[in-house]
């Protein structure tokens, strides 16, 4: 019934270990992004991804080993969120991962799961893995050294001593290590007591007698800082407890104790050794420290710890060497670290946790997606739409204050070989050279003087197919290149300069100052003026398009106007409202699209487009805004071997073209671009040369858009985003943390900020009251006055719970102000808010209750309620209908109703299983999804033949599917611009890892198709540790396990059909393993997955 897919992959680090698993000699990170592993090598360049692979589990764990003989790499142990592990080695051979110890699961639904998550060590020794998965036990998996397996794919039993468990006296365990150098694996254990004292005890495993046990090891620590969150082992058999506002050192044999006051109390969160006597920590507030031990725990001064710097909030730390750091994170991106001064070198995009994201669809543009992604100090908005990239296949970088550039081809003109590169004071001029060692290259072309170069170039160019024609702002010249000769020179009378120049095949005009507009004819190798108009105003931008017209832009009395070639006939004038000034101009032809079109560039950033359908008529029609950036838009066409486009180019670099006749635009993942041409050339396999970020980049545009993501960064948290359409800004409520310098605690306050569309400027920001917290928003619009909507909280300190909420509707002022129009007190915090039949419906704690503004006293009054069974979580709204999402009692189906001339919310439908909601969404009339919080979907049908008590319908689910990750939130719609017949798009959601995914519901006649491709693939694949797919993606809580996904496919998955082996494929459609035989050809369903993979 409904296929899911993934547009952005999880990008949360909270697992990454160094290891030699690549090769011997050179270490390689290894990073966990939920079921995903990749691995990057290390160069001087930074981190360079080497491998990637998925696996059928969310990953809770990853450890690196040697086993003691037969390998000399390292191995990988990898524990899942379902209690399942198995190890991986790397063939270095075939270039491939091996399964060494295939999957094991010790997962044991009587336990109590620990408190502390999963924690996962392995004994310095490698003789023994410990697992604390739940609450008071310890898993212990012994090490056998040697390899006892057949082949990659059959593991003898005794490949690995047997797994037991130990029980441990201390139940609420905060963090566990093993000890250094010991006769036996020896683990410390951080805990805490009934009253959240916190103490250090230590066990001894005995692993050689036949019945395995543990006794109390001599490691002993009581009342330590309550703070107390990490232990550091050391080799001198030795620990160190890390508290918030001490370091403590304990060792198990001399009883020696050194005990070092922070200069600043905080909360470590992470550490890394660099050797045994420096150690790094990170704080939850992005600082990194250096631990620095002197040669005694006996001196005074033994442990010295001090700040090196501040990176993003780290979850976990890696060093590498050679002074690399690297700092995986949850709030805001990875990053690469020199420690030696904490400077950035390398960056890794991550959008989670993703709170809330809305959709935006600017006039004109595709439509993109903004959520409310980091937190803290690294909170931001993401702006994330489908675009197409740059495919660099050279680059000279740091060429600085470059104003121009132009590919020119030598003989073929589908081979470039020349680039003319302007500055503000001097052009230089780039060919490319045949190079014996490093093969074609390009390099100054000295010996080339019929261009004056100490002159900066308005234009330049092919004419009369092999001529060169450069414009400066003193003269034109016709250049036979190929013997370095000035065919034809025309200078501007009176010295006058030429502010504005534009060139054709046969044509060149220019615009002098006072308005003048001349036209030259470049035919038979000389340069003829043929045409002139005089202007009132000075000429802001020209273009000549096919040799036929030239178009105009104005400055002082902002205008466009367009002539004839040759006779220079005003063909069309059209006055531009405002003040802002034109400031490029084009008129292009573009594939689907019937007749040309006009393209005007504007000084703010906009771009005007109008229809020239009929210029006899004089006029310009189908006038549409879109806006490219905030900077001035500047138009260059390109040239590909198929077609013309136009590069639009600002703060926001776009390709315009036609696509299905109407115009299209596709950002560029390109930054800071100043000017671009075409450069077509096989030998660099290029269309295009763009100058971007004071680089040269030489390369082509990618056929397929991808995702493409802008950080606005906040500095704090978003909590909620919404777009008003028709205020055109954003509302954003964010948190804000900060620590006060007297006392040392943590303050919070609430904002709601509202934020340009284009700069993301903060316009105006309010903020809410102490304790007060921001919980939803929306908008709405009263008496003609738009305004949004905000539902909060009060959690007072000495409260566990919110004793009572405002719903704050907010005006906005035609200069952008907040102003608030209204207010609602309420007995609790607002977890949800909508608006109905321009009603505000809010869900305050258990109860729905639906508000309507009166006129007459200009407040908002209780219309009815609705009680919801234990707390009204979300809320989504679909015509008159409203899908309640609760707490723990899965979903209701609301009306709003007309009963005895009352309006009711009355409960016509429900769901009667125990599922613990996070968000819900409405797809169509009868048709809901719902997201809980273990990380299942499920999709609700409203069966009006299944009645029950009081004529409340059952909302039957139809498909159900684990994914793996906490969804915040989804919402009907998505990004995508194509579509398919067999699966239609509904709904995006995101998560906490940073996954963005889309929704589709599949039409009934390929269903079964489909479900019988993903049950195949399940049968023949084998996954990394031989993890079922099946059991990864069924339905699963701690109250109900399903052992497949129910008519739910998982895109993730089928998708990958397209990269197996023909062998592989036949298997899966013949049926093997016990799979149903499929009717089609591989050709076949490749073109379906294809087509599958196209739309996103």
């Amino acid at each position: 019934m409904a296929y899911v897919v993934s547009a952005h992959k999880a990008s949360s680090i909270k697992y990454a270990v160094k290891s030699y698993f690549l090769n011997p000699e050179n270490p390689s990170l290894v990073v966990a992004k939920s079921n995903r592993i990749e691995i990057y090598t290390l160069s001087s360049q930074g981190l360079k991804q080497a491998h990637e692979f998925t696996i059928n589990g969310k990953i809770s764990a990853i450890l690196s080993y040697r086993p003691a003989t037969s390998f000399d790499t390292d191995h990988l142990f990898i524990v899942t969120e379902e209690c399942m592990y198995f190890t991986l080695s790397w063939d270095r051979v075939k270039h491939k991962l091996r399964n060494e110890i295939l999957s094991r699961d010790v997962f044991d639904p009587s336990l109590k799961a620990s408190s502390c998550g999963h924690l996962s060590i392995i004994d310095p020794d490698s003789r023994v893995i410990g697992l604390y998965l739940y609450q008071g036990l310890i898993t212990i998996i012994g090490i056998k050294t040697g390899r006892h397996q057949k082949n990659d794919y059959i593991m003898n039993n005794k490949s690995m001593s047997e797994t037991f468990n130990l029980r441990l006296m201390e139940l609420n365990v905060i963090t566990i290590a093993f000890l250094f150098n010991c006769s036996r694996p020896t683990i410390a254990v951080l805990y805490q007591d009934s009253k959240y004292v916190k103490h250090l005890s230590s066990y001894e495993i005995i692993i050689q007698s036949r019945e395995k046990h543990i006794k109390e090891g001599p490691l002993k620590g009581r009342n330590l800082d309550i703070g107390s969150s990490l232990l550091i082992p050391l080799l001198d058999s030795g620990i160190i407890v890390v508290g918030e506002q001490t370091l403590m050192y304990f060792h198990p044999n001399s009883g020696i104790k050194s005990k070092s006051i922070l200069p600043i109390p905080t909360v470590f969160s992470s550490y890394t050794t660099v050797n045994n006597n420096k150690h790094l920590l990170a704080d939850d507030y992005g600082r990194i420290f250096m631990l620095t031990l002197s040669n005694s725990p006996k001196d005074s001064d033994y442990m010295n710890i001090s700040q090196i710097g501040i990176t993003n909030i780290a979850s976990v730390l890696v060093y590498l060497h050679n002074s690399y750091l690297f700092v995986g994170s949850h709030y805001g991106d990875s990053q690469l670290v020199n420690i030696s001064d904490c400077s950035v070198l390398q960056s890794f995009s991550n959008i989670s946790p993703i709170s809330d994201f809305c959709f935006v669809n600017k006039e004109g543009r595709s439509k993109s997606i903004v959520t409310c992604s980091g937190a803290y100090k690294d909170g931001s908005l993401r702006i994330i739409r489908y675009g197409v990239g740059m495919n660099k296949t050279a680059e000279i970088s740091n060429v600085n204050g470059i104003h121009g550039i132009w590919g020119l081809y030598s003989r073929d003109k589908l081979e470039y070989t020349i680039l003319v590169i302007s500055f503000v004071n001097e052009t230089r001029i780039l060919k490319v050279f045949e190079n014996i060692i490093n093969g074609p290259e390009l390099e100054e072309w000295e010996n080339f003087s019929s261009f004056d170069t100490s002159l900066p170039t308005l234009v330049a160019g092919n004419v009369n197919n092999y001529l060169f024609c450069f414009i400066s702002n003193k003269s034109i010249r016709l250049i036979d290149w190929e013997n370095d000769l000035i065919l034809k020179e025309w200078i501007p009378e009176m010295n006058d300069l030429i502010t504005c120049a534009c060139l054709d095949t046969d044509f060149a005009s220019v615009s002098l100052t006072k308005g003048k507009v001349i036209v030259f004819s470049l035919k038979n190798m000389t340069i003829i003026q043929v045409g002139k108009y005089n202007f009132d105003y000075e000429v802001s931008c020209i273009d000549i398009s096919n040799n036929e017209l030239i178009s105009v832009g104005l400055w002082t009395f902002p205008s466009i106007h367009i002539l004839s070639i040759p006779t220079m006939e005003l063909l069309l004038s059209h006055n531009l409202l405002g003040s802002v000034v034109p400031r490029s101009i084009c008129i292009i032809s573009l594939t689907s699209i019937n007749e040309p079109i006009v393209l005007v560039g504007m000084g703010d950033g906009t771009l005007l487009s109008y229809s020239l359908k009929d210029l006899n008529k004089g006029v310009l029609i189908n006038q549409k805004n879109v806006i490219i950036g905030t900077l001035p838009v500047n138009l260059s066409r390109f040239i590909t071997p198929n077609n013309i486009n136009v590069f639009a180019i600002s703060d926001e670099p776009t390709i315009i073209y036609g696509n299905n006749g109407k115009l299209s635009f596709s950002s560029v993942n390109l930054k800071e671009t100043t000017c671009m041409s075409s450069f077509i050339s096989t030998t660099f396999s290029s269309t295009i040369v763009v100058v971007s970020e004071d680089n040269i980049k030489i390369g082509s545009i990618d056929s397929f858009q991808q995702l493409q993501i802008q950080t606005i960064p906040l500095g704090e948290l978003p909590r909620r985003v919404c777009y008003h359409d028709k205020q055109k800004i954003f509302g954003v409520l964010t948190i804000k943390l900060f620590l006060e310098d007297s006392s040392g605690n943590e303050i919070q306050s609430s904002y709601l900020r509202i934020l340009d569309p284009t700069s993301f400027d903060v316009l105006d920001s309010f903020q809410l009251e102490t304790n007060e917290c921001v919980q939803c928003i929306t908008t709405i619009s009263i008496n003609n006055e738009d305004m949004f909507v905000v539902g909060t909280g009060f959690l007072l300190p000495e409260e566990n719970e919110n004793s009572k909420g405002r719903i704050i509707l907010f005006g906005i002022t035609s200069s952008k102000k907040i102003w608030i129009f209204s207010e609602i007190q309420v007995n609790d915090a607002v977890y949800c808010i909508g608006v109905i039949d321009n009603k505000i419906i809010a869900g305050i704690n258990a109860t729905v209750c639906l508000y309507a503004y009166d006129d007459f006293s200009r407040n908002f009054n209780i219309i009815t309620t609705y009680r919801s069974s234990v707390l009204c979580l979300s809320l989504a709204i679909h015509g008159i209908h409203i899908i309640i999402g609760d707490l723990m009692k899965s979903v209701s189906l609301l009306a709003l109703v007309d009963m005895e001339n009352k309006i009711k919310l009355k409960e016509i439908a429900k769901d009667y299983n125990p599922l613990w909601m996070t968000c819900v969404a409405a797809l169509d009339d009868n048709l809901y999804i719902g997201a809980e919080a273990e990380g299942n979907l499920s999709l609700f049908l409203k069966d009006s033949n299944t009645s029950i008590k009081e004529k409340i319908d059952k909302l039957q689910i139809i498909s159900e599917i684990k994914w793996g990750e906490l969804i915040n939130q989804i919402k009907p719609g998505t990004i995508l611009s194509s579509e398919n017949p067999i699966i239609i798009p509904k709904a995006t959601f995101v998560t906490v890892d940073g996954s963005i995914a889309f929704l589709f519901t599949i039409e009934n006649e390929y269903l079964e198709f489909l479900i019988n491709l993903q049950s195949n693939m399940g049968k023949v694949i084998n996954g990394i540790g031989h993890l079922n797919h099946s059991n990864w993606r069924a339905f699963c809580n701690k109250r109900k396990k399903a052992n497949e996904p129910k008519c739910f496919i998982d895109g993730d998955f089928i998708e990958c059909f397209i990269d197996l082996d023909d062998d592989i494929k036949q298997k899966i459609i013949n049926g093997d393993n016990g799979g149903i035989p499929l009717s089609l050809t591989i050709r076949e369903v490749n073109k379906i997955i294809k087509d599958f993979i196209k739309l996103h």
